[in-house]
C-alpha cells in the first residue's frame, strides 16, 4: 500500500515537475525575446469540429500580444492576449484538452508530450528557426501573415500542418511584404480611428493578397472589414468565392468584371496589382473617385505611353536604343501617374517591391491622402508631356479632362 502510494506521489510529481519546466520555458522565451511560435495537439475535449490552436507573437496597437488562433474544421477564430494572460491560458489548456505541445524558440525547440497514462515527457530538440532573430534588439523577426491561416492552405501556399511548401516560399514572402507595406500605409494615414474599413482590390488574381488583407484587418487588428475583389477571368473570382465562404470570411466577395466597368463605391483603401497598361489608370480613376484614403498600384506592361511619347533631342542618342527607350517610358507612366495622385492630394512614394511570378522586378506605388489638390503639380504635368512630346497619357485624358 505504501509501495503504492510512494509511486503514485512520484509520477505526480513528475508530471507537475515537467510541465512546470515547460511553462518555464515559455514564459523565458517571451521575456527574453527568443519566442517565435506555440503548437497545440492531440487534441482530446468534446468539441468534433475542433482541432487545433496556434500561437504566434504579435504587435497590435496596444502593444505585444499572445495571439491564439483557434482552429475548427469550418473557421478560425483569433483571440488576442497579453502576455501574463495568454501563458496562463496554455497551462489551462495542456494536459486538459491537449496533449501535446510544441514552443518554437530561436534558441530550441520544446516538446511536452503526455504518454497514453497521461505521463508528460518533456524533449529539447535543436532549433527549428534560429536565424530569425533581429541581432540588434535581439528579438524574434515577426511576420505579418501568418502560416497556418486556413486561406493559405486553401490557396495552396501550405500544407495541412501549416507549413509553407517549398515552391512557394517566395510568393508566402511577397504576401507577408504587402501586408507589412499596408500596414506602413494604414498607421501613417487618418484610417486608424475607423471601427469600420472599406477595401476594393481591382484585379484581384488568385486573391493571395486579397485574403491577407481582410485577415489581418479582421483578425489581428479587430477591425469590421469589407473587401470587394473584382476580377476580370470567371474562374478565379469564382474559386476566390468558394475560399471564402470555406474560410467563412463574411465580409469578403469577388466580382467577375473588369476594372473600367466596375461601378463606382467608396472605399477607404484602394488596391490594383498587375493591372495591365491602361487598367493601372482606370484604377487610379477608380480610386480618386471612391475618395480613398490610401491608394496601391503595382502597374505592369506600361505601353501607352511609349506608342506616343519622343525622347527629348540631346538625349536620343542614349534613347535610340530600343530597351533603353522602353524603360524610358515605363519611367514617365509612372512617374506621371504619382504626380496625378499628388495633384488630387496624395503622398506618394515610388519603390521596388519585392519580385513575384508575374515579373521579376515589381514598381509600387502608394499614395495617402493627406491634403487638398495641388495645382503647381499640374503646371509639372504639362511640363514633362511638353517635353517627351505627349499628347495624352491616357490617364489626364479620363481624369484631368
Amino acid at each position: 500500500m505504501l509501495l503504492s502510494i510512494f509511486f503514485t506521489t512520484l509520477i505526480k510529481h513528475k508530471m507537475e515537475n515537467e510541465k512546470e519546466k515547460f511553462a518555464e520555458y515559455l514564459k523565458d522565451s517571451i521575456e527574453k525575446n527568443l519566442f517565435v511560435k506555440l503548437t497545440f495537439g492531440k487534441y482530446k475535449g468534446g468539441d468534433k469540429e475542433f482541432q487545433n490552436v496556434y500561437v504566434n507573437r504579435i504587435e497590435t496597437k496596444d502593444g505585444e500580444k499572445l495571439s491564439f488562433k483557434f482552429r475548427y474544421k469550418t473557421k478560425d477564430i483569433v483571440k488576442n492576449y497579453e502576455f501574463k494572460t495568454g501563458i496562463n491560458l496554455a497551462n489551462e489548456i495542456l494536459g486538459k484538452d491537449f496533449f501535446s505541445v510544441t514552443l518554437f524558440t530561436t534558441e530550441k525547440d520544446y516538446t511536452l508530450d503526455y504518454s497514453k497514462k497521461r505521463i508528460p515527457l518533456l524533449h529539447i530538440k535543436k532549433a527549428t528557426f534560429n536565424s530569425s532573430r533581429n541581432s540588434e534588439h535581439n528579438k524574434v523577426k515577426s511576420r505579418f501573415v501568418n502560416a497556418d491561416s486556413k486561406y493559405l492552405y486553401k490557396l495552396g501556399i501550405t500544407d495541412s500542418d501549416g507549413k509553407v511548401k517549398s515552391d512557394k516560399y517566395d510568393k508566402f514572402r511577397q504576401v507577408d511584404k504587402f501586408i507589412e507595406t499596408l500596414d506602413s500605409l494604414y498607421r501613417s494615414s487618418g484610417l486608424q480611428n475607423k471601427d469600420e474599413i472599406k477595401i476594393i482590390d481591382m484585379g484581384s488574381g488568385k486573391s493571395y493578397l486579397t485574403f491577407a488583407m481582410y485577415d489581418y484587418f479582421k483578425n489581428t487588428l479587430n477591425k469590421n472589414v469589407f473587401i470587394t475583389g473584382i476580377e476580370q477571368k470567371e474562374e478565379l473570382s469564382a474559386l476566390s468565392n468558394i475560399v471564402t465562404h470555406e474560410c467563412e470570411f463574411k465580409n469578403l466577395k469577388f466580382i467577375n468584371g473588369s476594372i473600367e466597368n466596375f461601378c463606382d463605391e467608396n472605399a477607404d483603401i484602394a488596391v490594383a496589382l498587375h493591372a495591365c497598361d491602361t487598367a493601372t489608370d482606370d484604377a487610379v480613376f477608380k480610386s480618386i473617385k471612391s475618395d480613398a484614403e490610401i491608394i496601391i498600384l503595382a502597374p505592369c506592361c506600361q505601353k501607352y505611353v511609349r506608342k506616343k511619347m519622343q525622347s527629348p533631342e540631346n538625349l536620343k542618342g542614349i534613347y535610340k536604343h530600343g530597351i533603353l527607350f522602353e524603360r524610358l517610358a515605363v519611367s514617365v507612366t509612372d512617374g506621371l501617374r504619382a504626380l496625378v495622385m499628388e495633384y488630387f492630394g496624395y503622398e506618394t512614394k515610388v519603390f521596388e517591391f519585392i519580385s513575384s511570378e508575374h515579373t521579376g522586378k515589381n514598381t509600387m506605388i502608394t499614395g495617402v491622402k493627406k491634403k487638398d489638390k495641388d495645382e503647381n503639380k499640374l503646371m509639372e504635368i504639362n511640363e514633362i508631356k511638353k517635353e517627351f512630346g505627349i499628347e495624352d497619357f491616357y490617364l489626364d485624358k479620363i481624369l484631368l479632362n
